[in-house]
């Protein structure tokens, strides 16, 4: 009676739109012909109401027993998909943690097992296992920790206090192999091969490349590389990421190792390394294993360069001074491309770096006569109002040797103009020459290096570096032995008729100056071309005394300077001097005094570090060629030589920075140790 009268069933089962409005018309039906039947017979409509009275209870008794079968299977669904639930939770490779607030009050069997006999119930986790407390902090979406000899993904809900720590061993050591294994390509270059066999007999350069070869290949055994040798000078390196992650932990010990055998045998040479990865594709991967060398070429060599396609560059090696290795015939090769180029455009602009100083502006100086010998004109650009005195005396002395009439591109004097002005002037057809910088960072005219970055070409004595120019010149001439980018157009103007054209003695004492700058009047960086090139510029009329002259500077220069000089420290034979976060000191000061430090006996690096007046705080760096001070500013956004190098750090105090140096410098000192 029960199951017969339990229409609740019914009612919960069956009760929607679609069956009241079928069960309204059917009883509209029904009862439409009881009364038919009744205005028929009376008799007829009993028999009839009596017949519609039984139907109806047999539907409806069908209809309440179809929804208990219906009620009682979904019982029956809900209480196993319960009991799987409980079934997962304790059985699922799933660790669960409940806590309250840092405090674990429960595990779930699975994590329990994993910690054996450990109880983890009333302990703090973030001070049980750090790293899930920093990763329950973190708003990404896949955290992966490693935890009990495993790999979990990590899911945090803060409003259930529920931690749920997903086994991804398996996934993540799949990850690893595939990533281990995926292929990493370079080429290996000797950089100053042909300089150091010249003169030599065929036996002893067939000995000197069977040596390099040798060491390249006992060491590439070690770490399960390919080498391969192309040519006397090249050799093509394969191998895997995990044998190149231990190649890295090495530090490349394999170019000190030719470096120092090679000397042994009084013929010094030195290796350089592009390693490329990351690349699908084999040809991508050996161009860009082609690009790191050059980048590493373009540091000066004794080097390798470690980069994926969007990673930031690795460096190793490049601590010593790099071996002087350009001829008299590049020098003459790269002058007549140079003259190509310019006969090509229609007009040159030449830009220096940002506050140019006497090698920027001599340099470029140098190229606009350059371009005279080629019936070109020409434009130096400066940024007159953001110059040293030394350039202001100079640029006053210069247009004052000018005609009344001077004509721009033609007259010195007349073709120092602005930014500005150059891109008013710029077409499609001009040539863009940047002198004694490489990065786009450091231009004096980065609007107009935009505009004809596909008409560039680069002279610099400076390291290349990684962040350099977006577009690729179309010739480059980096020479980072050079003692400056004066003395490299000094001899590109030697290859060049100037009987139409000659030097001026101005040009001459500028590019003098830029030298003498350079080299802190001959002391660093000088060799034999250096002397040549300012043997030329003597010559050709250019005067030390008016250096001299231009040199002058203020007494409140001076005094700067000192407080600077006064105001450094010498620790582990670096000198480092601190200036007021309040007080701005011109960049130049700042480099003078990172200069004159370094006379200090005892000292091997000297640093200096100023506020700037873009707000910036700007470290000079200096060394007498034992420590490298290249790779120190690089470290904090810099660059430059291994002797003489800089950078500007954003949003820092002078002492924030000073810190950040200090750890810079431990971190050099390690490397060289480890070395």
């Amino acid at each position: 009676m029960k199951t017969f009268l339990n229409i609740g069933a019914l009612f919960r089962y069956q009760q929607n739109k679609t069956f009241i409005m079928s069960l309204s018309m059917a009883a509209l039906v029904t009862l439409l012909s009881l009364v038919l039947a009744s205005m028929y017979s009376i008799v007829f409509g009993l028999v009839w109401l009596v017949i519609l009275i039984i139907m109806a209870a047999v539907l409806l008794r069908q209809l309440i027993l179809s929804s208990q079968d219906s009620e009682s299977y979904l019982d029956e669904l809900t209480y196993r998909v319960k009991n799987s639930q409980q079934e997962a939770i304790l059985q699922m490779p799933l660790g669960i943690v409940l806590l309250d607030g840092d405090r674990v009050v429960w595990v779930n069997p699975y994590l329990q097992e994993l910690l054996k006999e450990r109880d983890l119930i009333g302990s703090n986790l973030s001070e049980v296992e750090p790293e899930i407390g920093e990763a329950m902090k973190k708003d990404e979406e896949v955290t992966i920790v490693n935890w009990l000899n495993r790999s979990f993904v990590v899911n945090y809900q803060e409003d259930l206090g529920a931690l749920y720590l997903m086994d991804s061993s398996e996934n993540v050591a799949l990850k690893k192999d595939l990533d281990d294994h995926r292929l990493v390509t370079g080429i290996v270059s000797v950089d100053n091969y042909e300089e150091v066999t010249e003169g030599m007999l065929d036996s002893e350069t067939s000995k000197l490349r069977t040596e390099v070869t040798e060491q390249l290949t006992d060491w590439s055994k070690n770490y399960r590389l390919y080498v391969r040798r192309l040519s006397p000078i090249s050799y093509l390196l394969m191998g895997y990421q995990e044998d190149l992650k231990k190649a890295e932990d090495d530090k490349f010990s394999i170019v000190k190792i030719v470096r120092e055998a090679t000397a042994q045998q009084n013929s010094p040479l030195t290796l350089s390394m592009g390693i490329a990865y990351g690349e699908q594709d084999i040809n991508s991967l050996v161009q860009l294993a082609q690009t790191n060398l050059d980048l590493a070429l373009g540091r000066g060599g004794d080097q390798v360069v470690v980069k994926a396609e969007n990673a930031p560059a690795r460096f190793y090696g490049g601590t010593t001074n790099p071996m002087e290795k350009r001829t008299r015939v590049r020098a003459r090769v790269i002058s007549q491309t140079v003259a190509e180029l310019i006969d090509q455009a229609d007009q040159v602009f030449v830009v220096g770096h940002k506050m140019p100083d006497l090698d920027a502006v001599g340099s470029a100086m140098g190229l606009w006569r350059f371009s005279q010998t080629r019936e070109r004109k020409a434009f130096v650009v400066v940024d007159e109002e953001k110059i040293y005195s030394d350039i202001q005396s100079l640029l006053k002395a210069v247009r004052n040797t000018d005609p009344e009439d001077a004509e721009p591109g033609v007259n010195l004097g007349a073709s120092v103009i602005s930014e500005k002005d150059a891109l008013e002037r710029a077409t499609d057809r001009s040539l863009l020459i940047l002198v004694d910088h490489a990065r786009e960072a450091l231009s004096g005219a980065p609007e107009l290096l935009h505009k004809l970055d596909e008409h560039l070409v680069v002279i610099d004595h400076h390291r290349l570096a990684e962040n350099g120019l977006t577009e690729k010149p179309i010739l480059s001439y980096i020479e980072p032995y050079a003692s400056s980018t004066s003395e490299l157009v000094t001899e590109l103007l030697q290859y060049q008729n100037q009987k139409s054209a000659p030097i001026t003695r101005l040009e001459a004492t500028a590019m003098l100056g830029g030298i003498q700058v350079d080299t802190k009047n001959f002391v660093l960086r000088t060799g034999s071309r250096t002397f040549d090139a300012a043997s030329y510029l003597r010559a050709n009329g250019a005067d030390s005394e008016l250096i001299q002259s231009f040199l002058k500077e203020k007494f409140s220069d001076f005094k700067a300077r000192a407080e600077l000089i006064s105001a450094a420290e010498v620790k582990n034979e670096a000198a480092i001097s601190v200036g007021d976060n309040e007080t701005v000191y011109p960049g130049v000061i700042t480099a003078q005094a990172a200069d004159e430090l370094l006379q200090i006996e005892g000292v091997k690096a000297s640093f200096v570090l100023t506020k700037r007046d873009d707000g910036r705080v700007g470290i000079s760096a200096r060394s007498n060629g034992d420590f490298n001070v290249q790779t120190v500013m690089e470290d904090l956004g810099g660059g430059g030589h291994l002797s003489n190098a800089a950078t500007q750090m954003a949003d820092v105090t002078t002492n924030e920075a000073y810190d950040k140096l200090v750890e810079a410098i431990e971190g050099q000192e390690e490397e060289e140790a480890a070395n």
